[in-house]
């Protein structure tokens, strides 16, 4: 078993998770949900595997502000096994001279994706990313399905993912997936679902935090889908 970062989580999943695992996590607005990605890609890098972290979200400069915190905690020669891919940059960024400009000072584990825009162009060069750096124990996490279907259009990612999520199980992989709730039709959801092997929702009520296991393949104590209220203190996250 794999640890997720986060030693409570690990107990609530039978000690963590299983090499070749998919995790969707299904996500509400300030549920700390970036924490829970970082703490994964901390312990491997602890680990000594290689992380790559693909994000649709943010443009280059607030990526960087924002990984701030994991980089100044991790060990030395770090920068060897993270590879950031910006994936905004040329879709949502439509190729603006200020996120290209970024590049000429970047360092080298952050780097621009020209096919971002183009699922095809993607799917190919993801394929070269598979061929390169993908190795039994990498983490991958892909943020996010949510913006990936803005950019694409639904049936664009159900072909991606369909492709990519068994072939990062067969390639024994550990990768996390994120979706905003309530922003997809719900069989595009159910088909989602489907393919991955654990699905964790994350929402928020009065105040509190939750995290529901909602699916953990092979995990048969009922104990483990009962929801949790968890906090989040920088990089630390307990579920309670």
């Amino acid at each position: 078993m794999y640890s997720t970062g986060i030693k409570t989580l690990d107990k609530l999943l039978n000690g963590g998770l299983f090499l070749g695992e998919n995790v969707l996590w299904e996500i509400e607005s300030g549920t700390f949900t970036r924490e829970f990605l970082y703490v994964f890609m901390k312990e491997g890098i602890i680990e000594g595997n290689r992380v790559i972290y693909l994000d649709f979200i943010y443009p280059p400069q607030a990526l960087m502000l924002q990984l701030k915190p994991l980089t100044k905690t991790l060990p030395n020669g770090w920068e060897n096994k993270l590879l950031v891919l910006d994936c905004f940059s040329e879709s949502s960024g439509q190729g603006e001279f200020i996120f290209n400009d970024f590049y000429d000072k970047a360092p080298s584990w952050i780097r621009k994706v020209p096919s971002s825009k183009d699922p095809e162009q993607f799917h190919r060069f993801f394929g070269r990313i598979e061929r390169e750096f993908v190795a039994p124990s990498t983490r991958l996490v892909f943020n996010s399905l949510s913006l990936m279907e803005h950019n694409w259009g639904r049936e664009a990612v159900k072909t991606f993912f369909g492709h990519v999520c068994p072939a990062l199980y067969a390639y024994q992989t550990l990768a996390y997936w994120t979706m905003v709730k309530d922003a997809h039709p719900r069989e595009f959801c159910a088909i989602i679902e489907h393919m991955t092997q654990v699905v964790i929702d994350l929402s928020k009520e009065g105040g509190k935090k939750f995290l529901e296991v909602k699916k953990a393949g092979g995990r048969y104590d009922s104990q483990t889908y009962q929801r949790r209220e968890y906090m989040a203190k920088g990089l630390e996250i307990t579920l309670l």
